[in-house]
């Protein structure tokens, strides 16, 4: 093990004892000054991007080298018989930006107990610690908390020995110990069967779970997501443990206790302090390689190793769609996906993603198509983050959805890359689960979002409390950013071949390694436009991009009217004339009319840019398509695609995250239209997105009292006698949705109860429809574990 703390010892016993003493009287007489100022500052880290130690700090870390020595009672299953702290040692390395004689960094309920800095390779001073020639021997006199709100939220302050000059070069030498209850912290425990004795133990694994502020916990650090730095991970273990970390290991060598191995790990690319992974425990692993040679591989405790089948075909899959979908190979040697029991969700550790192992592993003895499903989402969502929210970051958690937002819409695509029977255009409409389980915040984000989205106190895309909106509306990051990417992917793509996955490559170029905000991200799709060739496009995409506005506007004006949708909350309802020419936007709410007239909802006057593709509502019609007409709504009102011919629908194949209320009589003949809808193969269901679009929008505007309910009704006898609803497809996209409303009318509708009560029987034994019942039925898990 190399000796990591060399470069703090001074050059000789004399030279120490000097500089002690005369530190006692600088430091002495400074801390009086400094803690004062950080009283009066009184500065709170909070996830604003305005934050004072993420934005303007004085220091830029460049390397964090961090060793943990764990011990074979911390992975005792029983916690009154197990050793619960740990030790470790780390080294910062900062360069300075600004002249500076104070050292703020992030801490959090580590106990240090040695704490020295080296300046530009020759001033090596100890501040604390046990050596004789350290300032003090209690490092708590030495690094303390920044003012009264660092002790709780681990913002600590070191004055230094004498002030430091912008370009010098800082590293700092810290030794501590911590708990093992938050950071790096036990899983549940599990039954393991010894090898060698073939005794049943309770053991546990050690795993890091950091985001969002979690890393202060595990090592001292600069803990924001924009401060990214390589990381060089070694961890000490019991020899006959698994060790793993963000990167591959690169060599093993006995530790410094007896029965022990240091585990030494590569370093890492230029990551978030969040994203650090480390795991250590008993796991077993199944492997596979990837198109461009990486290792792929699933692990978990020894017990089920033979449900790693499923989750390795989403991640092998995976890992080949992005490659190919981003242009640019997963910058790791290789990638390891860990079952952890007893985690609640999931964290995208670069290299070293952690699951829920009820979510990840699938038994296919017993499950079925859920099952399956639940595995391939959480798998695909986490693996996009090693692209989108790891090679590019969020700057700041206000930006949060520069992660979840672009996550949570290309997973899809990665679903149906990996697993082409589970369709994942149609998962993107709607979410349900068959047992009434809660819907995830990235299941089925089209409906999940408008769900949220239409009550009156949510907040926008971009939001200065996003990380404390994330604890009771998280849909919106999730699945209110992923709905936007999938609308305007489709007009994008209208006006130009692959125009917004060029859009996402610069994104990808102009950040590598980086971070963005999600004005960055319009930016760069804007710029994906300008950027594809003519030569590429057919005749309709130009007449598309010569005929918009947004297309067609400085690219400054285009960011502009895209922040409409991040800045503000809600969405829009497009109200149809008569004349089917002309069309008005509000914001739609779920309450109707009512919740505009409550004194804590904001303004109902807000307007989007709104790309409106019109079309049939047939199976021919596609976005993209010579079939669709697009245009586009700026303002409160303005003229539309014409939709005033019979079976003309706006919002082809369900791509646009707003809702459309239709004059009555073309209310009607769209729904005599869902009549005549048939299903036979994936060449049909863009029509059976765009008819579960326009089913949607009744429900929702009944239930709003913008409509009569009695629509409900006229869409579930229409939908009863379609073909269509004898299909998965068609029973999942059109006759689901409907006989849940059905129940809801039952439940809270003044409509006869009797009336009702009939509708849905005959409904769902409609002999067609029952096909498409028992199709469905026949996938659901027969249970889970």
């Amino acid at each position: 093990m190399p000796d990591v703390g060399r470069h703090f010892r001074l050059e000789s016993e004399n030279r120490g004892w000097i500089l002690a003493v005369a530190a006692v009287f600088i430091v002495s007489s400074a801390w009086v000054t400094l803690v004062a100022q950080s009283n009066a500052t009184h500065r709170l880290i909070t996830d604003s991007a305005g934050d004072t130690l993420a934005t303007n700090t004085n220091f830029m870390p460049q390397l964090y080298e961090v060793t943990y020595f764990l011990k074979e009672t911390n992975f005792v299953g029983d916690e009154t018989q197990a050793d619960m702290t740990y030790t470790a040692q780390s080294s910062m390395h900062l360069d300075v930006l600004q002249p500076t004689q104070a050292l703020k960094f992030n801490s959090l309920n580590l106990e240090i107990t040695n704490f020295s800095y080296l300046l530009d390779n020759w001033m090596d001073v100890c501040l604390c610690g046990y050596q004789y020639q350290c300032m003090s021997h209690d490092c708590k006199e030495m690094v303390r908390p920044d003012g009264s709100e660092g002790a709780i939220d681990g913002t600590m302050v070191v004055l230094l020995f004498t002030p430091v000059q912008a370009g010098q070069h800082v590293v700092v030498h810290v030794e501590y110990t911590a708990s093992l209850t938050s950071g790096l912290a036990r899983s549940t425990a599990f039954d393991y069967t010894d090898s060698i004795t073939d005794q049943m133990q309770s053991q546990v694994l050690i795993a890091a779970s950091l985001e969002p502020f979690g890393a202060r916990r595990m090592l001292p650090c600069l803990d924001f997501p924009n401060l990214k730095a390589n990381f060089s991970i070694s961890i000490q273990a019991p020899e006959n443990l698994v060790a793993l970390s963000n990167m591959a290991e690169e060599s093993l060598q006995p530790g410094l206790e007896p029965g022990t191995t240091l585990h030494k790990f590569g370093v890492t690319p230029k990551m978030s302090t969040y994203l650090m992974g480390v795991t250590v425990g008993h796991m077993v692993s199944t492997s596979a390689m990837s198109n461009s040679g990486k290792q792929i591989s699933v692990w978990s405790v020894p017990a089920l190793g033979d449900q790693h089948a499923v989750p390795l075909q989403a991640a092998l899959q995976g890992t080949n769609f992005y490659e190919s979908y981003t242009g640019i190979e997963l910058p790791l040697p290789k990638l390891d996906m860990m079952g952890i029991p007893g985690k609640g969700g999931a964290v995208e550790n670069w290299g070293l993603i952690q699951f829920d192992e009820r979510r990840m592993l699938v038994n296919e003895a017993t499950e079925g198509a859920y099952g399956r499903w639940l595995s391939a989402d959480v798998v695909c969502h986490e693996l996009a983050h090693q692209w989108f929210g790891n090679y590019v970051t969020c700057k700041d958690f206000d930006n949060i959805s520069v992660n979840e937002g672009l996550a949570s819409f290309v997973e899809y695509k990665c679903i149906a890359a990996a697993f082409p029977e589970m369709s994942g255009q149609s998962l993107f409409q709607r979410a349900t689960t068959p047992h009434g389980e809660n819907v995830g915040v990235h299941e089925g984000p089209r409906s999940h979002a408008m769900g949220v989205d239409a009550t009156p106190f949510v907040e926008p895309l971009l939001s200065s409390r996003a990380l404390s909106f994330l604890s009771y509306h998280p849909e919106i990051p999730y699945s209110k950013g992923a709905s936007l990417w999938h609308m305007l992917e489709a007009f994008w793509d209208s006006a130009g071949q692959d125009a917004f996955r060029a859009g996402l490559r610069i994104l990808m170029q102009r950040h590598a390694l980086s971070s963005a905000t999600l004005e960055d991200v319009l930016a760069a799709l804007v710029d994906g436009m300008a950027a594809v060739s003519d030569s590429n496009d057919t005749g309709d995409m130009q007449e598309v991009r010569a005929s918009s506005r947004l297309f067609t506007v400085p690219s400054q004006t285009a960011v502009a009217l895209l922040q409409f949708w991040i800045n503000q909350p809600g969405f829009p309802l497009i109200n149809i004339s008569d004349s089917g020419t002309q069309a008005a936007q509000s914001r739609f709410y779920a309450w109707g009319n009512n919740a505009t007239d409550d004194p804590f909802v904001t303004s109902g006057n807000s307007t989007w840019y709104v790309p409106l593709g019109a079309g049939q509502l047939e199976p021919q019609a596609v976005p993209g398509d010579a079939a669709t007409q697009w245009g586009e709504l700026l303002d409160h009102s303005g003229m539309i695609p014409n939709v005033d011919s019979e079976g003309a629908i706006l919002n082809v194949a369900g791509t646009g995250y707003y809702r459309v209320q239709y004059f009555s009589a073309h209310q009607q003949q769209l729904i005599s239209a869902l009549r005549d809808l048939t299903s036979s193969d994936n060449s049909t269901l863009s029509m059976l997105l765009q008819a579960n679009s326009f089913i949607s929008d009744i429900i929702a505007l009944s239930f709003a009292d913008s409509i009569d309910p009695s629509a409900i009704l006229d869409t579930a006898a229409a939908v009863a006698a379609s073909p269509a609803c004898q299909t998965g497809f068609g029973m999942y996209l059109l006759v689901m949705p409907v006989v849940e409303a059905l129940q809801q009318l039952a439940l809270f509708s003044s409509v006869s109860s009797h009336v009702l009560r009939i509708l849905l029987y005959s409904f769902l034994l409609t002999e067609r429809c029952n096909v498409g019942v028992c199709m469905l039925c026949s996938e659901l898990p027969r249970h889970r574990k």
